[in-house]
């Protein structure tokens, strides 16, 4: 087994507080922590996350609801409210980017509005945000990967611009799925959350995985979604970006080959693309990367949860 991924499994182990990797979801964390209460429902998320360790949220409501939506350091979206009993439940995904995050607690709260009218009521529940040590690889680049020419210096703002707006979106339907499939089979080869040297420049961590693949391999959707972008990007090569709802956006890099459209509707399973190695990129390999709520998590722990429907 490659080190790197012998190195991804210990630290999987190490740094999702409540998952294991025969594939066990977090446990429901006690009352005390991690759990609101009130006549009208609650609320249950975990005690503890590692910072960049996407985790899963549950509202249960007792009776129906017109509307109910969830904040998380700042951001919002709708959630997609199913019946479940004589009440509603709804789920979302929720994480802290290992870039700029900090330890510490950071509060959930869902705004209920009662079907009918009413006074909305407010569920709140904390998560601990937990600071972890991760390490450090060397690539050597072309050069114009890591300090690019100024010529390039608009195309890649537009791009950015781009980027952090289909990274922004948090349509209220909700086409996820867990557990995500694997976009490819090949092996991991590099982590999520790994500090990065290029070219002997310190540079941002890592926030997606690679996963190798060969050149014209296919690549598939994690989840049902809807394409929020797709294009030649200078850094991320040609790529796709998948709105699965709520926040939660899934990214596939370097591809030789596009095969879908914006705006189009695909299913789990639907080729996206063929693998490749165009933009930065060493070698041909897929980098995926994971967004919630505009922030970029580790998708290792979402090919691990049972079935969540």
């Amino acid at each position: 087994m490659p080190w790197l991924l012998m190195l991804a499994l210990a630290l999987a182990a190490c740094l999702s507080p409540g998952l294991s990797l025969a594939g066990r979801r977090p446990p429901v964390a006690p009352a005390a922590a991690g759990q609101s209460k009130s006549a009208g429902g609650e609320l249950v998320c975990p005690q503890t996350a590692a910072i960049g360790e996407p985790f899963v949220v549950r509202v249960k409501l007792a009776g129906p609801a017109a509307q109910a939506s969830l904040t998380f350091m700042g951001r919002s979206t709708s959630l997609a409210l199913r019946v479940s009993g004589p009440g509603a439940e709804a789920v979302a995904v929720l994480g802290a980017d290992v870039l700029d995050a900090r330890p510490g607690p950071q509060d959930v709260v869902v705004r209920v509005t009662p079907l009918g009218g009413g006074k909305p009521r407010t569920l709140k529940a904390s998560v601990e945000l937990l600071c972890v040590k991760r390490p450090v690889e060397r690539l050597t680049l072309d050069p114009a990967m890591v300090d690019p020419p100024d010529a390039e210096l608009p195309r890649i703002g537009r791009e950015r611009a781009l980027a952090r707006q289909a990274l922004g979106r948090a349509t209220p339907q909700r086409l996820w799925k867990l557990p995500f499939s694997h976009p490819v089979p090949g092996e991991l080869s590099s982590i999520y959350g790994i500090g990065r040297i290029l070219n002997g420049e310190p540079r941002s961590p890592h926030r997606g995985l690679d996963l190798e693949a060969d050149i014209g391999q296919p690549v598939i959707a994690a989840a049902d979604g809807v394409v929020a972008l797709t294009g030649g990007f200078y850094y991320a090569g040609n790529c796709v970006y998948l709105d699965h709802g709520q926040g939660l956006i899934t990214m596939y890099f370097h591809l030789s080959e596009v095969r879908v459209e914006t705006g189009q509707r695909v299913a789990r399973g639907q080729v996206l693309g063929m693998a490749g190695d165009t933009g930065r990129s060493t070698r041909s390999h897929l980098h995926f990367g994971v967004s919630a709520l505009g922030r970029l998590v580790d998708p290792a722990p979402l090919f691990l949860y049972d079935a969540f429907p």
